[in-house]
């Protein structure tokens, strides 16, 4: 099977956990999804392109960071002892409260990423817009930018066993029952 093999690091990024607020925690790599969603954004592709997507890298651990914090609700009504800020849109004035929170960023990672569309037509555009996108690529974040070192087309196939030199994520599935106990599991997002 022929897929597109990307080199690439960041210096820090924040790869999302859906299910923290208050302190934004992070994945050790992106998920699935945030890399499909990098591909979709550089192609400009508007609907969904299923991706066959494999995610290995490494990192030098993360920090804790603080960040302005912006909330609102949609159509609350400004009340100037409660929120910090006032946005005017015509006659109506919506409340804002602004803030600070902790941002867990994964620092200097370092990642080989395939991708292998499932339909063929998406290959060349895929491959294309990854030697020149159109705008800066950010894998994350929109503020976290990726260093893309080299992007090249190799042809993959399915050993029986593998030792992988880098985290990478691997399907429950392809484990023994016995393996897992020794494992992080994570339910990633996929699309």
């Amino acid at each position: 099977m022929k897929a597109i093999r990307l080199h690439i690091k960041q210096n820090s990024a924040n790869y999302k956990k859906e299910e923290t607020v208050q302190c934004r925690m992070t994945y050790p790599l992106p998920p699935y999804s945030t890399v499909s969603g990098m591909i979709h954004a550089i192609c400009g592709f508007t609907e969904l392109h299923r991706l066959r997507i494999s995610i290995q890298g490494c990192n030098q651990g993360t920090v804790s960071e603080l960040y302005t914090r912006y909330s609102f609700n949609a159509g609350s009504k400004y009340e100037a002892g409660r929120h910090q800020i006032c946005v005017k849109d015509n006659d109506k004035e919506y409340g804002v409260f602004k803030g600070i929170a902790n941002v867990e960023l994964v620092c200097e990672n370092r990642m080989v990423i395939h991708i292998a569309p499932e339909n063929d037509e998406d290959f060349d555009i895929i491959y294309k817009s990854l030697l020149a996108p159109k705008k800066y690529p950010a894998l994350g974040r929109y503020e976290d930018l990726l260093d893309i070192e080299s992007v090249d087309i190799v042809n993959i196939h399915q050993e029986e066993e593998a030792e992988p030199k880098m985290d990478i994520y691997i399907p429950v599935g392809h484990f023994k029952h016995d393996e897992i106990r020794s494992s992080t599991i994570y339910t990633l997002p996929k699309e």
